[in-house]
């Protein structure tokens, strides 16, 4: 029996959004490791909550994080500076999937600690399949600290 474990958050509010990165990821064989937080509050929570989650399942820190910028409750750069702060969750890596392509959002991304800055990509052919990539590139190419 393997131990339980996610591999990828994804913090995203838009339910279309995340309906095209389930169906990549369950096409490669990778939707049974992400769990979903609908918004920056959720995430918090999940990550960062004092509380035992309601469902008491234990609060598993994820191996990446794909993370949206504007979300209601509590947005991305505000959500990205307090998983930067906290001890738990200041190493794991940083995705942030976003609309927006505005240098403002992209510098204050990187500033607050994003490892890196992905512009949503609709294709029509292949639709949510940069997100199975960039899932590879954390999950199996990066080299990360233990």
């Amino acid at each position: 029996m393997g131990r339980p474990r996610f591999d990828v958050l994804l913090v995203e509010d838009d339910s279309n959004d995340i309906l095209v990165a389930m169906r990549a990821f369950r096409r490669h064989g990778l939707d049974e490791n992400v769990k979903i937080a609908h918004d920056g509050a959720e995430a918090h929570d999940y990550l960062l909550g004092a509380d035992t989650p309601p469902n008491g399942e234990r609060r598993l820190v994820p191996r990446v994080i794909f993370l949206d910028l504007k979300m209601p409750k509590l947005d991305g750069l505000s959500l990205l500076q307090q998983l930067r702060s906290n001890p738990r969750t200041r190493d794991v890596p940083v995705v942030v999937v976003t609309s927006s392509d505005r240098e403002v959002d992209v510098r204050a991304a990187y500033r607050l600690g994003a490892n890196s800055f992905v512009v949503k990509q609709f294709d029509s052919a292949k639709p949510g399949e940069y997100l199975v990539d960039i899932a590879r590139y954390w999950l199996d190419i990066n080299r990360a600290a233990r």
